[in-house]
């Protein structure tokens, strides 16, 4: 047998020798990270649990008779469901003032997710003096207090004709959301290559051409988490919405919500009905985009 085989063949032998003498250690490794995934899950589905709970007791009491809502042990579960709550509200004026919030939100959203596109990529593209004081400001902005601004919109709404209308309300809730949409897509914008701008100017394109065909492509995660917050924004507003739509049908759902609670006590079964209806359109909402927002927001928070 000639040297190096012999050499080779003791090298193999020691290794093995390691190896058998290493096993047991990989074995408790492997049982260690076995226990972890195993508490990081039990840990994953107790927060799943708590975070779904509420939603659930919510749609629950809904549907549950009004003697088993009032029990002194809690009840998890009902044998006699009815559905007669969700006829009733929406046979009445709920029906109408979901429609009004659907067109607050949704005329708010698109309202702020145009303009601060547009003021996100000037901020992000344009050179400009005291560009970052604009962005701080931005933020200042966002940090005032929705009462702030209530009397001197008041007082402009009723010299200019919009109080009670929804041009009004959605101007106003389009001041709550711009500010952080803009900040939201600049951060996501910053991620974004110049020089594609520049391609798609050196082609023929303007400035807008390349802002809607080659930027908002690439942009919509960011968008999509913009679109949201100020969908949420102006779907929960219930100070300015109250102010300024002081006719009944002009009424929106936060408002609705009130109407079961009184001197003499509260409905809760009604009040899980309408919070349930008012939910449900949030819920539609981020379904839909829902596949936008772990890219959108991890990259709008690292970048810019």
């Amino acid at each position: 047998m000639s040297e190096q085989t012999m050499t080779a063949a003791r090298t193999e032998v020691r290794t093995s020798a390691v190896g058998r003498r290493n096993y047991p250690g990989r074995r408790a490794q492997l049982a260690k990270r076995a226990v972890g995934r195993l508490l990081l899950s039990l840990v994953a589905i107790a927060i799943g649990l708590v975070s779904i709970f509420p939603f659930y007791w919510m749609i629950l009491t809904s549907i549950k008779p009004e003697s088993e809502i009032f029990t002194v042990t809690p009840r998890f579960w009902t044998f006699d469901p009815t559905l007669s709550r969700y006829t009733t509200l929406l046979k009445g004026e709920i029906g109408h003032q979901l429609l009004n919030s659907v067109i607050i939100a949704g005329g708010a959203t698109l309202c702020s997710v145009v303009l601060g596109m547009m003021a996100a990529y000037a901020l992000s593209r344009f050179a400009m003096p005291a560009k970052s004081v604009i962005a701080v400001a931005l933020l200042v902005v966002q940090m005032l207090p929705a009462i702030v601004v209530v009397i001197p919109l008041f007082a402009a709404y009723r010299t200019t004709g919009l109080l009670n209308t929804y041009t009004g309300v959605i101007i106003a809730h389009t001041a709550l959301a711009l500010a952080l949409s803009v900040w939201l897509i600049r951060g996501f914008l910053a991620g974004i290559p110049k020089e594609l701008d520049e391609a798609a100017l050196v082609d023929g394109a303007n400035r807008f051409q390349a802002l809607v065909h080659i930027i908002f492509p690439l942009a919509l995660p960011g968008v999509a988490v913009s679109a949201i917050f100020a969908f949420i924004t102006s779907w929960n507003e219930l100070l300015l919405a109250m102010t300024f739509l002081q006719q009944e049908s002009m009424k929106t759902l936060p408002g609705a919500l009130q109407q079961f609670t009184s001197q003499n006590g509260t409905d809760w079964g009604g009040t899980m009905t309408a919070s349930t209806i008012f939910a449900l359109p949030v819920m539609i909402f981020f379904v839909l985009i829902r596949r936008y927002l772990a890219s959108g927001a991890a990259v709008g928070a690292v970048k810019g």
